[in-house]
């Protein structure tokens, strides 16, 4: 998941692979806030 604040932080997270893609609101320690993470492509297979 990628930071929509566009600071080039990402990290991972599992879900259902039948969900629709994910977007949370988490923090972003090089903006300092808590920005949305919107799911950017579907990992193929974990």
């Amino acid at each position: 998941m990628k930071s929509a604040a566009e600071t080039g932080y990402c990290f991972n997270i599992r879900r259902l692979r039948l969900q629709e893609k994910l977007v949370l609101l988490r923090y972003d320690p090089i903006a300092k806030q808590r920005v949305l993470f919107t799911e950017k492509r579907k990992i193929r297979s974990v």
